[in-house]
């Protein structure tokens, strides 16, 4: 009698799942779908989507994350395909189109951030990049002050630690100087000074120069570091879905500890502030952690969203600096060309202002052109809420929609799409600021450095405002900028930001 039950329940397991498909295959049709492409594997571990998993550390350590991906299409043979990733089937696309419906108002609420806010929630908690719904909400409404146009045209905040940038350098006398440590430095102390009110001062550690702030320098130095770390083993807690919790070794629990303790400083002196002290040191409301600090004294609440800007503020902006330099630096007509164009355009540091940045048009090829070839954030992530559609990737042609079911997780690689010639024209594996002159000013619709639609990233007109006041900095001062990296290829990382993994060794003449 048991046996008898089993197979009832198994038949009708079988039957239910059936009819199921059969139900989504109707839908799917009723809707216009086609069938997407699989990709084909490469081994048997490769089939239940285990390879990189197995040869994680192999592939990491070679820092050709991105050229493997781009292999991946090619093996696929399409723009848009179906892998398996952990035993669980994924998507992959890298048509705009795709993106843009799911980044857009329309469609927002038929997608989420998937795993991100368990994967990061470790170090952010429910900060702004790793929540959803109201906090999400919460968390931009309080953001959105401290970007405004108004408060970013106050370019003049960034002299004093562009001038520390240069002393730095000269410091050096001509000799090698990691660029990559520098630019974090830059947007570290930029940062803090901004949304928190009193800057890490890390470029005068660096100088070996007396700081204001009460943080132990050997702090700052390990917050760096872990930061770095912290980074990488959340992408892969990310990638590892519902098997996350395989990852959470000392190491990181070490890195995390550390990043709190120095943001505790921040908050320690916030809460001990009245209303009255947080109103009068918010700089007309645009300091965040003061405003944050007058709706909420929970120390928690404090960290989550601080970690989440520091994240935002230091890594992306100072990532598209080092790129961009590691790029100048290997071709020197380039580096000459920009700099003969800074110099005629910005004489002084007063001509630097907020128009005549974006008056300087080689200087944003140059800027675009850098977020192409190296998008600071290099992937996408959203998961299906319910079972839905996206545009394009059905069919032999890929241009019918396709079907995807609930909680099928979507990447999109923008370091991928960035290299499409029909967007971005010919000889996109190579770095030619000059091809901006030809394409629509805003990128068109597949450049999406930034994001976009509700989740769109609140800094960029900051960030590209940094990078550029940075860039200018430079070039007015040093005639030359040769390189001591290695050949092309660079090996990078694929954490959340991307980062070269042997830093930007350049010297200036």
């Amino acid at each position: 009698m048991t046996h008898i039950i089993y197979l009832i329940v198994i038949a009708s397991f079988v039957i239910y799942k059936l009819l199921h498909n059969f139900q989504l295959r109707q839908r799917s049709k009723k809707l216009g779908c086609k069938p997407i492409k699989k990709i084909p594997a490469r081994n048997w571990l490769d089939y239940f989507g285990l390879d990189d998993i197995v040869h994680h550390k192999e592939l990491t350590e070679k820092g050709q994350t991105f050229e493997r991906i781009e292999q991946a299409f090619e093996r696929a043979n399409a723009k848009t395909f179906q892998g398996t990733a952990v035993f669980k089937s994924f998507i992959m696309t890298i048509e705009p189109e795709n993106l843009r419906h799911m980044m857009s108002s329309a469609h927002f609420n038929e997608w989420n951030i998937g795993h991100r806010p368990k994967a990061f929630g470790i170090l952010l908690g429910d900060g702004i990049f790793s929540s959803e719904g109201t906090q999400w909400k919460h968390s931009r409404v309080m953001l959105r002050p401290s970007f405004t146009k108004e408060n970013i045209k106050q370019i003049t905040k960034m002299e004093p630690f562009a001038a520390r940038v240069i002393e730095l350098v000269k410091s050096k006398h001509g000799a090698s100087i990691d660029m990559q440590d520098v630019f974090q430095f830059f947007t570290m102390d930029f940062t803090t000074d901004l949304l928190l009110g009193e800057s890490s001062d890390s470029l005068k550690d660096a100088l070996g120069q007396p700081s204001r702030t009460g943080i132990d320098p050997e702090l700052k130095k390990q917050f760096s570091v872990a930061f770095d770390v912290t980074s990488d083993y959340l992408m892969v807690r990310m990638i590892l879905g519902s098997l996350m919790f395989l990852v959470n070794p000392k190491r990181l629990q070490d890195a995390i500890k550390t990043q709190h303790k120095f943001v505790d400083y921040y908050i320690e002196k916030a809460l001990a502030m009245n209303n009255e002290e947080l109103d009068e040191k918010s700089d007309d409301g645009t300091i965040f952690l003061y405003q944050l600090a007058r709706e909420t004294k929970d120390p928690i609440n404090l960290r989550n969203q601080i970690l989440s800007i520091i994240l935002a503020g230091r890594n992306t902006t100072s990532a598209l600096m080092t790129f961009l330099f590691a790029q100048l630096s290997k071709r020197p007509e380039l580096y000459s060309k920009l700099r003969d164009i800074i110099r005629q355009d910005f004489p002084d540091v007063e001509s630097i202002t907020f128009d005549s940045i974006q008056n300087c048009d080689y200087l944003r090829w140059c800027i675009n052109e850098t977020l192409r070839y190296n998008p600071s954030v290099p992937f996408e992530s959203k998961t299906a809420s319910v079972d839905t559609t996206l545009p394009r990737g059905g069919g032999n042609d890929e241009k019918s929609p396709i079907y995807v079911r609930k909680n099928t997780r979507i990447l999109y690689s923008l370091w991928v799409s960035n290299r499409n010639e029909e967007y971005f024209g010919k000889e996109t594996d190579k770095f030619i600021p000059e091809r901006w002159e030809h394409l629509p000013r805003n990128g068109g619709i597949a450049f999406m450095p930034f994001s976009v639609g509700p989740r769109a990233c609140l800094g960029q007109s900051l960030a590209l405002t940094e990078a550029a006041y940075m860039t200018i900095r430079l070039l007015q001062t040093f005639d030359s900028c040769e390189s001591h990296l290695g050949p092309e290829p660079l090996r990078k990382t694929s954490s959340a930001t991307m980062r070269l993994m042997d830093g930007c060794e350049v010297s200036f003449k």
